[in-house]
């Protein structure tokens, strides 16, 4: 079967960036995969080394990355090898016109996984994340995500008629799933894993070939990777740092961190991302695919985010059984750091959430031919 698959892949984005790949490493198993090299003009300046528009944050976020030129130079670099080397990408496809005549040469068009359905991120509502442009026999959604986007009754229009024409649709989290079938009425909507967390820690390193590898000085580390650095994430920082006593490793793009660190990683590629996150000791997140690694590899970890935050987190924590590493407050950091956590249990649930996805993916891409197993590298 011949599958092409169309994500958010082409940004200065960890999480987007490794869930693309992971996509097209799962999808794999069913034929073969290539990624639809279009690129979103929301999403595509976050890989400009001078990022400049027409929003009024422009000339702040201009004036930050020169300040930074040099590591966002390196950075950049590093996320373009990653994609040339990982991704199996079509021609370019700037244009409908493109899409619909590539989609034609494929039996199904995958669209996910990401927040591809969320204006927010995409710049308004691009139906083409929708398939909307597929000649193909087959469109089928897996895991797509529109976040906490509430669409207006326009966009519901636009939507429901998109989605109507899928064969099967699959999306990353609950209240995505119930938003849909309230708007889409009696269409089957399955719920499945992010593309992430169907590969485990050996198969993620034996991928990037960082089996054996470690990043640097082999002492233990607490690492941070947040996407908001709050109140509450700097005072999780300190208090974890003084209870623990180990030196404290952050991958941040933004040269002014506002916490202490041993080590400031600011042009870590995906594959340094992935490495951090496994040799790791302990980890400070609030971001979903930060909890999501943690989690994934059995690192002890808190998820740092205030109660309005915690939708789609706190989905994935209550699956595997670890909704209590979310704090909300700094007066909940000390019990969290010092309770042991039962990773044999909480990887049991997700391998049953892993059938799940797999069971989702097997009725959707279903053949006659053999399935294939996933190529690691």
């Amino acid at each position: 079967m011949k599958i092409a698959l169309i994500t958010i892949h082409h940004a200065n984005s960890y999480g987007g960036t490794l869930q693309a790949l992971a996509s097209q490493k799962v999808l794999s198993k069913y034929g073969d995969v290539k990624i639809i090299d279009y690129k979103s003009k929301a999403l595509e300046n976050t890989l400009k080394l001078i990022r400049v528009d027409s929003s009024p944050r422009s000339i702040f976020r201009a004036g930050k990355d020169f300040f930074r030129i040099i590591p966002r130079r390196r950075l950049i670099a590093k996320f373009r090898a990653f994609m040339r080397v990982n991704y199996n990408l079509t021609p370019a496809c700037p244009d409908l016109q493109a899409l619909q005549t590539l989609s034609s040469d494929f039996d199904c068009v995958v669209c996910g996984s990401d927040q591809i359905w969320n204006p927010a991120i995409t710049g308004y509502l691009d139906l083409n994340y929708m398939l909307a442009f597929s000649r193909a026999k087959k469109k089928i959604s897996f895991s797509s995500s529109a976040g906490s986007y509430c669409y207006s009754e326009e966009e519901v229009a636009k939507v429901r008629k998109a989605l109507s024409t899928f064969d099967s649709i699959s999306v990353r989290e609950e209240d995505t799933a119930r938003k849909l079938r309230s708007m889409l009425g009696n269409q089957k909507i399955d719920h499945t894993l992010d593309p992430t967390l169907m590969l485990n820690k050996q198969e993620w390193m034996q991928s990037l070939q960082l089996a054996g590898k470690t990043p640097g000085n082999s002492d233990k580390y607490i690492l941070v990777y947040t996407l908001k650095k709050d109140a509450l994430v700097r005072a999780a920082i300190n208090r974890i740092r003084t209870v623990l006593g180990m030196r404290v490793v952050a991958i941040d793009q933004d040269p002014f961190l506002g916490y202490k660190s041993d080590r400031h990683i600011m042009d870590a590629s995906p594959a340094d991302y992935i490495s951090l996150f496994a040799n790791a000791s302990f980890v400070i997140t609030n971001s979903f695919h930060g909890t999501a690694f943690a989690v994934n590899f059995g690192i002890p970890f808190v998820t740092a985010l205030p109660e309005s935050g915690l939708n789609r987190i706190k989905g994935l924590l209550d699956k595997v059984d670890l909704a209590d590493r979310l704090v909300s407050r700094v007066s909940e950091v000390d019990s969290v750091v010092g309770k042991s956590i039962d990773f044999t249990s909480s990887h049991e649930k997700l391998e049953a959430l892993r059938w799940v996805t797999w069971r989702y993916l097997d009725g959707a891409l279903s053949t006659n031919t053999a399935k294939k197993p996933i190529e690691m590298s």
